[in-house]
């Protein structure tokens, strides 16, 4: 088992600043359901917190709000992390944004290296985003400065 980590490194907060593939897994605790689901606009506020912002309308808000324990998984540094942490939400609906948005922040507890033993990863996750070019710019800004300005 590798070591417990409490607080992201500097080189982990520069990985999540809103460009990484996040992916989010909670319990929706009435049908005992593991749900998940992939993010980009997660952002290290400091080593010790992170923020993301989700559809207004998401599930996922409902869930976290019954259940704030959660678990995000990323890629990078030439591994796979899991970050434990206990959610809030911050900002229910954002209201001068194009998407409505809503704010979580989550409360680190615990981050491992769940790279499996003798694995390295070799290439980071690419992803683009296929809607038009000027939106996807105006999307992200907007998403940064709603989760970082809160």
């Amino acid at each position: 088992m590798s070591k417990v980590l409490t607080e992201l490194t500097p080189e982990m907060m520069s990985v999540l600043q809103g460009q990484a593939i996040v992916l989010l897994n909670v319990v929706h605790k009435p049908s005992n359901t593991i749900y998940s689901t992939a993010l980009s606009w997660v952002y290290a506020e400091d080593a010790t917190k992170i923020r993301f912002a989700i559809d207004s309308k998401s599930d996922f808000i409902t869930i976290i709000e019954e259940d704030p324990k959660l678990v995000m998984n990323f890629i990078a540094l030439e591994s796979v992390y899991s970050v434990v942490g206990t959610a809030n939400v911050v900002v229910k609906e954002t209201e001068d944004t194009t998407l409505k948005l809503t704010i979580v922040e989550v409360q680190i507890d615990q981050i491992r290296d769940i790279m499996f033993y003798g694995g390295k990863v070799t290439t980071n996750p690419e992803f683009i985003k296929t809607y038009k070019p000027e939106l996807v710019v105006k999307l992200d800004e907007e998403a940064k400065q709603a989760v970082l300005s809160r």
